[in-house]
């Protein structure tokens, strides 16, 4: 590596370090306009306040590195610029392009950064923030006391469908924990005909299956039986090895959200649900893969703005580089929201924004030579 590609990845990771520094205790403070008085409301201890706005940090770092990569080189190109550094080079023979690359280099490394953290932190960490609110607004319910472990591992009303394999779930409790449910109903379809109905007072996943007790199950006759009826019986204890529906597709369908799941999930989800209409769920997965590529256009896009501002006005070349940064982010909600809606392919509606500002930086970066 030249010693001109040190200095200016030196210049550029400070001013990077600054601007998403900047922009990660803005959106923390935006979100304390509605979070901390929910907090303060609850009586929540100050510890616990911590533990949210660490747990929301992952988020913040991956909505904000694009921008921050996008002003970070556009402050050092500026800065350079200034000091008819960037002049020097060129007079040397080195062109914006090859003094770039290892910024580019680096750019597309944050973007595997991104990719790793949208993956493995993001989700995690938003549920558990999601879930450490909720938890403080119950107690605050329940007069600020504390919640019994039950409690806190219980989901009310839980409702699962594998339309895979045609049954249908629902729970009136389930423990997270121990992954068990009491008033438990069951339907079981062939073809989607009736062929069974299971009622039982609980449910235990004992590692493979479900073991149901206290349970009735009805059986239907098939579509072509002649003279069958319904058959009911009752059993203490009763368990079928073909019911082995796991807990972890159990839960995931009970959050419907895409931001609260890893990318396997997302197509776990969608592979249980092909009947259905699942848009968000497919411009989701298109999402984890378009963010990281986001890296590379926010320095593309940066190049050519931060090395042409010093013949420009700094207010011009502020306006110029919000203006394109407003473009970009806009046709990117726009393209989601169509591809949301259905009314747009997701693969295209996510990737719409990226592929227009490549061309478009890549053709500046090449003009500015």
């Amino acid at each position: 590596m030249r010693l001109t590609d040190r200095y200016i990845l030196r210049e550029f990771l400070t001013a990077f370090g600054y601007c998403l520094l900047a922009f990660v205790l803005m959106q923390v403070v935006f979100d304390m306009f509605q979070s901390l008085r929910e907090f303060l409301d609850c009586g929540s201890k100050t510890l616990t306040i911590i533990t949210y706005y660490l747990l929301i940090l992952p988020g913040a770092v991956a909505s904000t590195l694009p921008a921050a990569i996008f002003f970070g080189l556009i402050f050092a190109l500026v800065t350079m610029s200034k000091n008819n550094e960037l002049t020097a080079m060129r007079a040397a023979g080195q062109s914006l392009l090859r003094s770039s690359v290892g910024v580019i280099a680096v750019a597309l490394g944050m973007g595997v950064g991104l990719f790793v953290i949208n993956e493995v932190l993001v989700p995690t960490s938003e549920e558990r923030a999601a879930d450490l609110l909720a938890q403080q607004k119950l107690l605050s319910v329940v007069g600020r006391g504390s919640v019994n472990e039950a409690d806190a591992y219980t989901m009310r009303n839980l409702t699962y469908v594998n339309n895979r394999e045609e049954r249908k779930w629902l729970f009136r409790t389930f423990n997270t924990k121990t992954f068990s449910g009491e008033n438990v109903d069951l339907h079981c379809q062939t073809r989607g005909q009736p062929e069974r109905a299971i009622n039982a007072g609980f449910a235990y996943w004992v590692g493979d299956h479900w073991l149901f007790q206290d349970v009735k199950v009805i059986t239907y006759p098939a579509a072509d039986a002649q003279g069958a009826g319904v058959i009911q019986k009752f059993h203490p204890r009763w368990e079928d090895p073909a019911i082995n529906d796991p807990p972890e597709d159990i839960m995931l369908f009970s959050k419907k959200e895409p931001e609260f799941m890893t990318i396997r999930q997302v197509r776990r989800y969608l592979e249980l649900h092909p009947k259905e209409e699942l848009s968000k769920f497919r411009v989701s997965l298109h999402q984890r893969h378009a963010a990281p590529w986001s890296c590379v256009v926010a320095c593309l896009m940066a190049l050519p703005l931060g090395a042409g501002t010093s013949r420009r006005s700094a207010l011009a070349g502020v306006a110029s580089a919000m203006m394109r940064l407003v473009l970009y982010f806009a046709l990117y909600y726009i393209g989601v929201k169509l591809g949301k809606t259905g009314r747009l392919d997701p693969a295209i509606a996510v990737w719409l924004a990226n592929g227009v500002f490549t061309v478009i930086g890549a053709f500046m970066v090449w003009r500015t030579r």
